[in-house]
């Protein structure tokens, strides 16, 4: 009697939206994080990524400090005005004093520093989800 070997569960890939007003960083984001099974969506600002977002749409948000407009920490609190309370991890060039306690306070679960290397943004996002 030969065994069959069943095939392995299916997960869902894990849905990250990704808000930044660089292209290179969407573009390049979106190919490091979709290389380790992320399903990837990119915006260029709030207001892009605010228009078309809703309570349960994505399992965590990357979202760089500057952007024009409404910062990365305005982004954050009109996502939680919306009801949407995936964490969110702040992405960042800036080298501004306590920037990573400031994050936290605000509501990011973590701060990753730019230029970043490919493990070390896969590794928050383990992490966070």
């Amino acid at each position: 009697m030969s065994a069959i070997a069943k095939p392995l569960p299916v997960h869902p890939a894990r849905r990250i939206a990704v808000v930044d007003d660089s292209v290179a960083v969407r573009q390049s984001l979106r190919l490091l994080l979709g290389a380790r099974g992320f399903s990837v969506q990119t915006f260029a600002g709030a207001e892009d990524l605010l228009a078309h977002v809703a309570p349960g749409d994505y399992d965590c948000f990357v979202i760089d400090l500057k952007l024009e407009g409404v910062d990365g920490f305005g982004v954050l609190d009109a996502l939680r005005k919306k009801g949407v309370e995936a964490p969110a991890v702040m992405i960042s060039g800036w080298e501004a004093h306590a920037l990573e306690e400031t994050a936290r306070s605000a509501g990011f679960a973590a701060l990753v520093r730019k230029p970043m290397m490919d493990t070390s943004l896969v590794r928050v996002l383990s992490e966070v989800l």
